[in-house]
């Protein structure tokens, strides 16, 4: 979803109409997860709200605890100034351990420049996505390498997190209409070929799931959207607060408290930043993520969280 300059999207990416406080004034002002996870949104998320179901959020958690307990790819890592951004890890990092908690095997898919965020941490699989770019994107010519892979064997379900999908022509856009094809490895593809649930995470238009709004978002939005079609589609300001909405709702239904505190997210945020992510507006490694800091990371988390109890 990300821009490759260190200023707000301006010339692509701005939206028709949206006020930046409506996702608080839903409900007749009753908190839900949904609205908890598009507060701030300024760039067309709370349009797309008005075309899905008011609570997206419990209906994905709700699909994925029909599925019985197996294997779950869990696919993030989007190419931003050279390395790989802060929004999409750290959820995917936390959600991993949720669906652990839950008696699923969490599989993290990604890409080489996201892939020492995961590393260090031997309780999940970690499998590296390297098809050389996929610059043969058009011949699609990558399939059966894709099929002969175990670790999509027998998955239960496919989750992506701020995961660039392709757009109808076959290439994948940055949030300025940059083609970045070059950076960005052909990950969508298994979401394409899934005969499993599949769930897609994304706060922009370019990501995996958003191709379920594709006319929309190319209307009202603005930009090159995806066209890459999921199950459910999770919408949020940023894409980890989708993560942990999606984590509140999980947790809700089952009764198990499973969102990581506001100091375990900061902590793990520094450690990526450490390690090279960037802040995908800001295009630095600053603790933040697409320009939310670490202490509205943790109003939000305290607000699911809260819900979750209630």
């Amino acid at each position: 979803m990300k821009d490759e300059t260190n200023s707000q999207y301006t010339s692509t990416g701005t939206v028709k109409s949206e006020s930046p406080d409506a996702a608080t004034s839903v409900n007749d002002g009753v908190a839900t997860i949904e609205s908890l996870i598009l507060q701030h949104s300024s760039r067309g998320m709370y349009i797309l709200r008005r075309y899905m179901p008011a609570d997206y959020c419990m209906k994905a958690a709700e699909d994925l605890l029909r599925q019985q307990r197996g294997k779950v790819l869990i696919c993030t890592g989007f190419y931003c100034f050279g390395t790989g951004e802060t929004d999409g890890p750290v959820g995917t990092y936390f959600l991993a351990k949720a669906l652990k908690e839950l008696g699923y095997s969490p599989v993290i898919v990604t890409d080489m420049y996201s892939m020492r965020y995961f590393i260090a941490d031997p309780s999940y699989q970690l499998v590296e996505y390297d098809n050389e770019s996929f610059e043969n994107i058009e011949g699609n010519n990558s399939y059966a390498d894709i099929n002969n892979r175990s670790y999509i064997e027998d998955c239960v379900a496919m989750i992506s997190i701020e995961r660039c999908g392709r757009a109808s022509d076959g290439r994948y856009y940055n949030m300025k209409g940059v083609d970045i094809s070059r950076f960005t490895s052909g990950i969508d593809d298994i979401f394409i070929r899934s005969k499993c649930l599949t769930i897609g995470i994304g706060d922009g238009g370019n990501e995996i799931g958003m191709g379920n709004l594709e006319d929309i978002i190319r209307e009202e939005i603005n930009i090159i959207p995806s066209s890459v079609k999921v199950d459910d589609l999770i919408i949020a300001t940023v894409s980890n607060w989708g993560a942990y909405g999606f984590m509140a709702a999980l947790g809700k239904l089952t009764g198990k408290s499973l969102l990581p505190s506001a100091d375990d997210v900061r902590e793990y945020l520094r450690y990526i930043v450490i390690l090279g992510a960037v802040d995908g507006i800001k295009g630095e490694g600053h603790y933040s993520v697409d320009g939310f800091g670490p202490e509205v990371d943790g109003e939000i988390i305290d607000a699911l969280s809260s819900i979750c109890d209630d």
